[in-house]
């Protein structure tokens, strides 16, 4: 495997097997050995896991690694950051798949257009760490997709899209294009990311399904608040933030 061209200032840190990149690098905040935009890749990890407490398949050959990322009190607006790296990401694997089309899935995924229709290949966990830090850990399907049974979106992996690099390459490409973009959100704050990320979003202007705790919401998905929020348009109901969710576009 290659060993990635970390951009400055950026500085890579290797575990063979880890229960959880982000756990691995929740550690190193506590043992004093965090770095801004520090990135913990591990070949395995034996507990992966995704948004609300699901289990996150981690086999050899996909990317796993956290980015530690210095957020200096800014904890209300540090989410902010998934919708850098998703566009950043975006933007790195659409290089990387030139014939691919790639698009950001609110909150935090990454899908792909098949022959299939639109499956899911890479998504992201977003954990802050008190008020300095945040950790966004991020996974690809780079050589394997995980099993269709109990997920909620179909998965592609990135070989079978025609992929031939591997997961460092993925990493590399991912580093150089996010931050600039982290970068941008602090100078800048969120009004250029939530453009960057609008412009390569998943059925904005389509009709959407959203599924909460409690309810099944149906409307148009019509942007971004200025926090990051899905606008939902419900037809004789008007506009709905939605802060999270699980959204679904139905096929045409």
């Amino acid at each position: 495997m290659s060993v990635p061209q970390m951009p400055t200032p950026s500085r890579l840190v290797w575990r063979d097997s880890v229960d959880s990149t982000n756990d691995e690098a929740r550690r190193l905040i506590a043992n004093g050995s965090a770095a801004d935009l520090l990135v913990v890749v591990a070949s395995l990890q034996t507990k992966g896991r995704g948004r609300r407490g699901r289990t996150w398949i981690s086999p050899e050959g996909n990317l796993h690694c956290s980015v530690l990322i210095g957020i200096d009190g800014r904890l209300g607006q540090a989410a902010q950051l998934g919708f850098a790296a998703a566009a950043a990401l975006v933007d790195s694997l659409s290089l990387a798949l030139p014939l691919t089309r790639l698009r950001a899935k609110w909150p935090n995924d990454v899908m792909a257009e098949t022959g299939g229709g639109w499956k899911k290949c890479a998504g992201m966990l977003l954990e802050p760490v008190g008020s300095q830090w945040l950790i966004l850990g991020l996974g690809v399907d780079v050589a394997a997709a995980p099993p269709a049974e109990g997920m909620n979106h179909p998965a592609v992996s990135l070989a079978e899209l025609g992929y031939r690099g591997d997961s460092m390459g993925v990493l590399e490409g991912f580093m150089a294009a996010f931050i600039p973009a982290v970068t941008l959100w602090r100078d800048q704050g969120f009004t250029p990311i939530r453009q960057s990320w609008l412009d390569r979003s998943r059925g904005l202007g389509e009709p959407c399904v959203v599924r909460l705790e409690t309810e099944t919401l149906t409307g148009t998905f019509t942007g971004l608040d200025e926090e990051g929020a899905l606008i939902l348009d419900q037809p004789g109901q008007g506009l709905r933030r939605i802060l999270a969710g699980d959204v679904f576009f139905p096929p045409v």
